[in-house]
């Protein structure tokens, strides 16, 4: 169920309405909030107004910070608030800056909504009406536990969905259907920062109660090859006296998932924790060979000799 909203935030969707716009919710909050989880991660998407016009309406508010006013997007300062314009992003170039951005207040939500990655995050609601705004079924898919791509031909566009996929099959414990996995199988992950990856991963060690889930799933869907150091582990033998459990892969897996029930809450500290589980292993693949044993036969008894 939708909690009740802050006060804040219904004086900033009336403010909006008052100018003839509208404001949505869209993205985490909404969706933690159908599964039952607690969020404040609140971003509105306004409708109806240009940005010069939001800017003069959220001043009433406070300061406005427009240092992202160019991408669409503007906060209050003192708010940890997104308040976006509805854009379309066409690919023009590689990486994720190979965007070209078009802003258009008239354009309708499901317009809007059809370039986020999933469809659980491409619900939105209007929190003056509790109206919930689903054009992709994404609420159905939370029912079912299934991750699917809002827009399939626009899914490949930013490679990071590849690893947004890993987080978010791992963070809510949801199966990725297999047209989504085919196209993450198909993304090429070396355009991206290392800023991007380490966001995702902090995402998928911190948040998650089972962090193996994500890393076996850039394994199944080959992505684990843009990080070999991980991907050496894969199918590496053990000494199976000491390591019943299998493979280096398989018993890091274990070794992660038990890290992760040893997180403190203090975020320096888990990764860490979860990091030291994820790489105490990785001098193995290089160091790790099979020996031979040759089978030496009981050598021939001879008669004693006596003189």
């Amino acid at each position: 169920m939708i909690q009740q909203f802050d006060k804040e935030i219904l004086d900033f969707a009336r403010a909006i309405q008052d100018a003839n716009g509208r404001a949505v919710i869209v993205g985490g909050y909404v969706r933690d909030q159908l599964l039952g989880l607690e969020s404040k991660d609140y971003d509105f998407e306004i409708y109806g107004l240009p940005i010069d016009e939001l800017e003069r309406v959220l001043a009433g508010f406070g300061e406005v910070i427009a240092v992202g006013k160019s991408f669409g997007v503007l906060r209050i300062k003192g708010f940890d608030i997104d308040f976006s314009i509805p854009r379309r992003d066409n690919k023009v170039g590689r990486g994720h800056k190979g965007f070209r951005m078009e802003f258009d207040p008239g354009m309708d939500f499901e317009s809007a909504a059809r370039r986020r990655d999933l469809t659980i995050n491409s619900i939105g609601l209007d929190p003056l009406t509790g109206e919930l705004l689903d054009p992709f079924g994404g609420a159905d898919d939370l029912r079912s536990r299934m991750l699917r791509a809002t827009d399939a031909s626009t899914f490949v566009e930013d490679t990071l969905r590849g690893l947004r996929v890993a987080q978010f099959h791992a963070r809510l414990e949801m199966e990725p259907d297999e047209e989504l996995r085919e196209l993450c199988r198909a993304l090429d992950l070396s355009d991206l920062s290392g800023e991007r990856i380490w966001e995702e991963f902090a995402k998928l060690l911190l948040k998650s109660r089972k962090p193996s889930m994500g890393f076996e799933f850039l394994r199944e869907t080959g992505l684990l090859r843009f990080f070999p150091e991980l991907e050496a582990m894969v199918g590496v033998p053990q000494d199976p006296i000491w390591h019943p459990e299998g493979t280096v892969w398989e018993h890091t897996m274990m070794v992660l998932d038990e890290a992760a029930a040893l997180r403190n809450g203090d975020a320096d500290h888990d990764l860490v924790l979860l990091y030291a589980a994820l790489c105490h292993d990785l001098g193995k693949p290089a160091t790790t060979f099979t020996l031979s044993l040759i089978h030496i036969s009981e050598p021939t008894r001879r008669t004693p000799i006596s003189y």
